[in-house]
């Protein structure tokens, strides 16, 4: 029974380590993320495109854990009416985006 109840603390503890950890972001990559997520709703590809470069995250990385005021990018530019990069972020995705405004 002991070992049970040592081997659940030092579990929880892992548990909580991670999930500080995963808290911090350095300044500057969040930086260059709020700048993909300003490109992505100023609906230029290009903008886009040099934001993504810039970042140095593979863009489908990028569209599967960036978030934009609370949305993935392809329902943050889909809110935006910014259709060209919401296109764009989708094929990174593999998504149907009319499929994505359908439901919206």
């Amino acid at each position: 029974m002991r070992n049970l109840v040592v081997a659940s603390v030092f579990g929880f503890s892992a548990l909580c380590a991670t999930s500080v950890s995963a808290e911090y972001m350095d300044p500057s990559v969040e930086k260059k993320l709020v700048k993909v997520c300003a490109a992505i709703k100023s609906d230029s590809r290009v903008r886009l495109h040099m934001a993504i470069k810039r970042s140095g995250i593979k863009p489908r990385e990028l569209a599967k854990g960036l978030v934009c005021n609370g949305h993935d990018p392809v329902t943050y530019a889909a809110l935006n009416n910014a259709n060209k990069t919401g296109v764009l972020m989708a094929k990174k995705l593999n998504v149907d985006y009319q499929e994505l405004l359908a439901k919206l």
